[in-house]
């Protein structure tokens, strides 16, 4: 009897370690399925961070590299623009305000002008348009020829707001034919400007 009870309970006993042993294995196979999804969802968001990260990299790059080459394109007009206007101070603004300051220069050069403006019309009448601080040497000028038949028909302007030069209109006419300082200056910039671009700056390609 004995041995019989103590055979029952080493049977209830080996089926329980048995049971026990099926149930940790279903647990712990539970458990590594469950960590291996998690494991997987934590990669997937892991490359997907990454992705990300490197789009967003590129796109900075990118963005970058365009800000670089616009400030750059900027910074390259507005030296070239510069060394444009410093070579035409000094090349053409500077040599041509010191010339038309020369009030001899100018008397001659309205002489010249209405001359040829004069020589095939028959009303040689004109006026004459001057600045005001050159009026009396310039009248001076054309006071002393007396004898000739251009200063006979000038009629004199004295003009406080008028730069280095002068304007000449026929009279009674609605027309003006203008050679001030400025005037000539534009002239020689708009032409020169070309080749001095090209001898400046190699052209793009």
């Amino acid at each position: 009897m004995q041995n019989k009870l103590q055979e029952l309970t080493d049977k209830i006993y080996q089926e329980g370690i048995a049971r026990g042993k099926e149930e940790a294995e279903t647990i712990v196979a539970g458990a590594r399925a469950e960590s291996e999804k998690i494991l997987k969802k934590a990669e997937e968001a892991a490359a997907a961070i990454m992705s990300k990260a490197e789009k967003d990299a590129e796109e900075l790059r990118k963005n970058t590299l365009s800000e670089i080459r616009i400030s750059f394109r900027h910074s390259s007009n507005a030296l070239k623009q510069y060394l444009e206007n410093l070579i035409s101070k000094k090349v053409i603004e500077d040599p041509v305000s010191e010339t038309f300051s020369d009030t001899s220069f100018v008397a001659r050069l309205i002489e010249l002008t209405v001359g040829k403006f004069a020589s095939d019309k028959d009303d040689q009448s004109m006026d004459v348009y001057i600045p005001e601080e050159m009026a009396g040497e310039i009248e001076k000028y054309f006071g002393k020829k007396t004898a000739s038949v251009l200063s006979s028909g000038l009629s004199f302007h004295p003009v406080k707001t008028m730069k280095n030069g002068f304007e000449i209109s026929p009279a009674g006419k609605d027309y003006k034919i203008s050679v001030t300082e400025d005037d000539f200056a534009a002239y020689l910039k708009e032409f020169m400007r070309p080749g001095l671009l090209d001898l400046l700056f190699e052209k793009e390609k």
